[in-house]
């Protein structure tokens, strides 16, 4: 077993591999109760179209998800909740754009729990019975997602933001994705990408890292897999937004404006993606962020109710999107057009907001949760734990920031308003 010190943070990674090629991270804080392991499936909804072997596939949308519901099952009359409702633990699970997360949450018992949570999850249990009798449930949760203001609201402007991008299409796959979802297609998606060598598992909380690494490498599943990983097809996307302008009748209480984002990455050369990710967090904090002199005077003057951003790294492009709402549209996107083409931090700005960053860093290594979602995004986002994620933070400087500030190109925008419905 490795050990990956974090440097600066007095904190230490467990690190083991199984010889199915399972990777498995720990983290111990003896001073609370529980622990919460989640084994990540590198297979999420963006992977409609994939290549093995140089042979493309293409499965309908939201097959991921599916798949997330199915695998509870581990077999006819009994299911993985069934299992940790007698052991006293919770279990959860959920499907985003880049991979699949399976919970459990317990303080008992973690070597028989954790275990099980890789044996159902890798148990190819499938039958035309269940993918039918889900389709129903699945369905409904779909139509839920196009009656949820929110969910319409994003989708909708990734589709005016990407042309040919799987990022725009939802999670859950549509009603007719749904209906032409086959078991074929389960049994092709689960064989390719749920294999030992595509997942990484996750454990933070108290228990004994040794212990939990014996009894994971005794029940580790030895069934072989081609060498050969699938890989995702990633269609071509263009620089620009589909769409620059729409405004939309929608029910909400008030109206909402969203002003979205779409910059190529090779913007950004001289940045890795972390340091995008970093100095775009900082920029958006200080222009836009709660404690931003544009937020609290546009506040004030009442011009806007609430504001707020997202921001994601989709292949090829960084997407920033603001979210506002106000009654002045006009005047709130002028107000905010003009404010990104004048993007600004004075240095006692950027180093406050850095020192904070990494204050934060620190505090937040008492929660499991935390450390747990800390250490699958590195995995994710950068193959691997980043151990001097501190010194990175302390690194960042203010002459680069303004580099990075000159290459933050708002010619790619695409604005989206979603006006009320007129109640009758």
């Amino acid at each position: 077993m490795k050990e990956i010190k974090l440097v600066g943070l007095d904190e230490v990674i467990y690190y083991d591999e199984c010889d199915n090629g399972l990777k498995v991270y720990m983290w111990v804080n003896p001073r609370i109760h529980t622990y919460y392991a989640t084994l990540s499936v590198k297979y999420g909804s963006i992977y409609d179209e994939f290549k093995v072997n140089g042979e493309v596939y293409k499965v309908p949308s939201g097959v991921a998800h599916f798949l997330e519901h199915l695998k509870f099952n581990e077999s006819k009359d009994f299911t993985a909740h069934d299992y940790y409702s007698q052991t006293g633990c919770d279990t959860n699970a959920f499907t985003t754009f880049n991979y699949t997360n399976y919970q459990v949450f317990g303080s008992e018992n973690p070597h028989q729990n954790i275990t099980h949570l890789l044996n159902f999850v890798m148990n190819p249990y499938f039958t035309k019975t269940l993918v039918q009798k889900e389709k129903s449930i699945i369905k409904e949760e779909a139509k839920m997602g196009q009656d949820d203001p929110y969910t319409i609201m994003l989708f909708k402007h990734l589709e005016n933001l990407l042309h040919n991008s799987y990022y725009k299409n939802v999670i859950t796959g549509t009603v007719e994705d749904i209906k032409n979802i086959t078991l074929e297609d389960i049994l092709l998606v689960f064989n390719e990408f749920y294999r030992p060598d595509n997942m990484f598992l996750v454990i933070t909380g108290n228990f004994n890292p040794y212990e939990v690494m014996e009894e994971i490498k005794v029940q580790e599943n030895k069934r072989l897999y081609d060498k050969t990983i699938a890989k995702r097809v990633i269609p071509k996307e263009k620089n620009q937004v589909d769409l620059e302008y729409e405004e939309i009748n929608l029910n909400v209480q008030s109206r909402k404006i969203k002003i979205g984002l779409k910059i190529p990455k090779s913007n950004f050369k001289n940045f890795t993606d972390l340091e995008i990710r970093l100095y775009n967090n900082i920029l958006l904090k200080a222009n836009f962020g709660n404690t931003s002199d544009f937020k609290d005077e546009l506040l004030q003057k009442e011009i806007i109710s609430g504001m707020s951003y997202t921001t994601e790294i989709f292949d090829d492009y960084l997407i920033v999107i603001l979210n506002i709402d106000s009654d002045y549209k006009e005047e709130v996107i002028k107000l905010f057009t003009d404010k990104l083409n004048d993007l600004y931090i004075k240095e006692n700005t950027f180093k406050r907001i850095k020192n904070a960053s990494i204050a934060s860093l620190i505090l937040e290594f008492e929660d499991s949760e935390f450390v747990n979602s800390i250490i699958q995004s590195d995995i994710l986002n950068y193959g691997d734990v980043l151990p001097n994620i501190k010194e990175i933070y302390e690194n960042l400087n203010y002459d680069k920031l303004n580099e990075y500030i000159s290459y933050f190109d708002i010619t790619n925008k695409s604005i989206i308003v979603f006006n009320p419905t007129e109640k009758k």
